[in-house]
């Protein structure tokens, strides 16, 4: 999974321009999505180390299980979170190369992360859909 790694020149709170890097790459997030969207599962993933999330009280940085996923006609990455994770294993099994081409719907809830309440993507699994995802069309008889 290629990963782009740029620069931004952004200010920080003292009006000085500092460089900071961005990991790059289209992530799904949980602004931009609603329940009842699907996505499709692209690859079977790779751990990468986060460039962003730490564990706590470590200096260490967090690994992350990313996948490319279609989404609304679009290829990105999205973290699997551990619930995620078990969610697909349960339904696809636990060799995620047997994921490719699976379909999951997008539940986006409220949870607690890092004390803030914030917004998040359960996935459900759609072992009954095969391939990408595609509305459904009435059959006329």
């Amino acid at each position: 999974m290629e990963q782009v790694k740029t620069q931004t020149a952004v200010p920080n709170n003292k009006g000085e321009t500092m460089v900071m890097l961005n990991q790059g790459g289209k992530w799904i997030k949980s602004a931009e999505v609603e329940s009842g969207e699907r996505i499709t599962i692209k690859n079977e993933g790779e751990w990468q180390e986060s460039t962003q999330y730490k564990y706590p009280n470590s200096d260490k940085y967090r690994n992350d299980f990313v996948v490319t996923v279609l989404h609304n006609g679009e290829e990105k990455n999205m973290r699997m979170n551990k619930t995620n994770r078990d969610t697909l294993s349960a339904s696809y099994g636990k060799d995620t190369a047997k994921w490719v081409g699976k379909v999951a719907e997008i539940q986006k809830m409220k949870a607690l992360v890092a004390g803030k309440q914030m917004d998040v993507i359960v996935l459900e699994a759609k072992p009954e859909d095969q391939g990408e995802a595609t509305p459904e069309v009435d059959i006329p008889f």
